[in-house]
């Protein structure tokens, strides 16, 4: 393919976008003023306004610092994506990929629980701290690898789901207190002084100084390492300071203005679906069109939303996220075969590996059924005691199991297919479609059944598989493209969160609790449903034996062998949305084991398709029963959803197997 330079077709469409959607702001802005009875003309009055004028010094005060942070961050933001991407090769890499939204939210959530001193001068300080130390544990997670980009995702990743969970911890237990958090990491740009627009422009301008310093060394470390190195270029010491360049400015804007998420990865997305290939032309659009995204969103929500303040952060995603689909369907479609990474070597054989895990699941399985607590304390149930237990714990345990299997092959199955190790069943926009429509049916609705809810869910999942492969087939099985809409359509569920939370109601913790995953009101026939789905897509998954092993190796390669490569992909497409909206719908959006399980069933050694499917699956399900029963006795006699719990215990497995290696 080749690349268009900024004064080209190509570099004119990112520009271009970016020039209207900072005019759009502008626009917007002027519009801000007239409301505020100030003239834009009026230089005076903007610069040195009357204070015994109220509305000439909210104009000052407010609105003219709130109109130069959304530039600022809203570039920052997207300079620091655009660097990300180049350095770690990967379409889904920004800020938030390396833990920097997670800490910050963990570390205001502790401070304000158990530190509420340091909340002296608001979440700065803790948020720059939890931001600061996340960051600093990935890169010495990865230093061992010379900061592969890779292992930099995997633990930024890995490290940011077990933030959540342990903050989505927090949330539901101290809901109350904690709901200043829940608004505060919306992302508002509210603004009373220009202190924080005088602190972001240097950091902006001394990051996009670095930036194209380092644009010719970062060109060469994302087409091949070897001519970088060939060329004397250190490509550890080179992604060390690279991603010290992206990182420090993004660690600063979620200090002070809370998660602005999404900003920065539409803008590096828009500007590659306009056609800015080269790296240095992205550097010029990406931030600019984050910037413009950010300020037609904050302006736009103060020209027209003035009865509730709502943070922009939160509504981003609702304006990016369709914009970022529809160009990405215009995209010019280039599919393309991608080898499967082997990130993990393996530990052992692979017979050995499968037996550990089968033995692994068989105890937890027997542990999860006869261990438990009762008011009076622990309980091993033997006998009679055994026998009247099971009917109550066997329906749990097994739709536990049913669904860690399917999702874990549901992940396995994605990342064969698209060659991305970060590619987990959310990434689809499946479990995020039946949380979008989980939302309304919870405000809007009485309470309802279980079988009411599943079936609202199972409508969710199927609305939005018909627009994945619709999507899909549109653009040819474009494995970014895939990826990115997946993106846009759960970061639009996480905006929609995020808004409903302003308002207050206790109810939003039902969507929390949903959304964490559990098994608590799963009963008989729902885990009769379970095992059946799995046994029909263990039934199907062996004829897809050969697909899983040549579609990664390309088209062409395909196409070589007699393998039409459109009709695998979308078979395989159709299979992974089946497993995940099974699993959705019978335990909620428990998504982490689709990302860890087969990682860990290849250090186990099962490398080939079916024996890695079939590892993924038990591990899956081993994670998952485990899980439960420390959520279902942790906190007796309240629950812990079973997600959060295996977020952690997956994390934390992870983190000893890669201290192993």
């Amino acid at each position: 393919m080749s690349d268009a330079g900024p004064g080209g077709p190509a570099g004119n469409r990112a520009l271009l976008l970016a020039v209207l959607l900072i005019a759009a702001g502008c626009a917007l802005f002027v519009l801000n003023l007239r409301f505020a009875n100030v003239s834009p003309t009026d230089w005076k009055v903007l610069l040195d306004p009357d204070a015994m004028n109220i509305d000439e010094v909210a104009v000052h005060f407010s609105l003219m610092p709130r109109f130069v942070v959304a530039v600022l961050s809203g570039s920052i933001l997207g300079l620091s994506s655009t660097i990300l991407q180049q350095v770690m090769r990967n379409p889904l890499a920004e800020p938030g990929t390396l833990g920097i939204f997670s800490g910050a939210r963990a570390g205001v959530a502790v401070a304000m629980l158990w530190l509420p001193a340091s909340l002296v001068f608001g979440f700065t300080l803790p948020a720059l701290l939890g931001g600061a130390l996340a960051i600093a544990l990935v890169l010495a997670l990865s230093a061992r690898r010379s900061f592969s980009p890779l292992y930099l995702v995997l633990n930024g990743l890995v490290l940011s789901l077990c933030l959540d969970a342990l903050t989505t911890m927090l949330i539901l237990a101290h809901f109350e207190e904690l709901g200043e958090l829940l608004a505060w990491q919306a992302g508002s740009l509210a603004q009373d002084n220009w202190h924080i627009a005088l602190m972001l422009l240097p950091c902006l301008i001394a990051a996009w100084v670095s930036a194209f310093w380092l644009c010719r060394g970062l060109t060469l470390l994302g087409l091949e390492e070897g001519s970088a190195r060939g060329l004397g270029i250190s490509p550890a010491r080179l992604r060390a300071f690279a991603l010290l360049v992206a990182v420090v400015p993004a660690v600063f804007v979620v200090a002070e203005l809370g998660v602005v998420g999404f900003v920065g990865l539409a803008g590096a997305g828009l500007s590659q679906a306009c056609g800015a290939r080269r790296f240095k032309d992205r550097l010029l659009s990406a931030p600019l069109i984050s910037a413009g995204l950010l300020l037609v969103t904050d302006q736009a929500l103060q020209a027209f939303g003035r009865v509730i303040e709502i943070p922009a952060g939160a509504v981003t995603a609702i304006l990016g996220a369709p914009m970022l689909i529809w160009l990405l369907n215009r995209m010019r479609s280039t599919p393309a075969g991608h080898r499967q990474p082997h990130l993990l070597v393996p530990l052992r054989s692979p017979r050995t590996g499968l037996l550990a895990v089968t033995c692994a699941l068989a105890i937890v399985s027997l542990a999860a059924i006869s261990i438990g607590r009762l008011p009076d304390g622990w309980h091993i149930a033997t006998g009679t005691n055994w026998v009247e237990l099971l009917q109550w714990r066997l329906a749990r345990t097994a739709a536990a199991a049913s669904a860690g299997a399917m999702l874990a092959m549901a992940g396995c199955l994605m990342q064969r297919m698209t060659g991305n190790p970060l590619a987990s069943p959310e990434l689809l926009g499946v479990s995020s479609g039946a949380a979008l429509l989980m939302i309304p049916v919870v405000f809007l609705l009485p309470p309802l059944g279980r079988t009411q809810t599943m079936l609202l869910a199972t409508l969710g999942c199927l609305l939005f598989l018909a627009f994945t492969i619709r999507m899909a087939r549109r653009s040819a099985f474009m494995t970014e493209k895939l990826l990115l809409n997946g993106v846009a359509v759960t970061a639009l569920a996480g905006s929609v969160i995020s808004i409903s939370v302003l308002f207050g109601d206790i109810r939003v913790t039902r969507v929390l609790g949903w959304m964490s995953g559990s098994t608590y009101s799963v009963r008989d026939k729902d885990a009769v449903v379970a095992i059946g789905a799995l046994l029909v897509f263990l039934t199907l998954l062996p004829s897809t034996r050969r697909w899983l092993a040549i579609v990664p190796l390309g088209a062409s390669a395909a196409i070589s062998v007699g393998v039409p490569p459109a009709k695998a992909r979308l078979t395989m497409l159709i299979m992974t949305a089946g497993l995940t909206g099974t699993a959705t719908m019978i335990v909620g959006p428990l998504s982490f084991a689709g990302l860890i399980a087969p990682h860990l069933a290849r250090l186990l050694g099962l490398r080939k398709p079916v024996t890695q499917l079939a590892g993924a699956a038990l591990i899956g399900a081993t994670l998952l029963i485990l899980s439960d029963w420390i959520g279902r006795n942790i906190a007796f006699p309240w629950e812990v959803p079973a997600g959060l719990v295996s977020m952690i215990i997956g994390a934390g497995f992870y983190g000893l197997l890669m201290v192993r290696r």
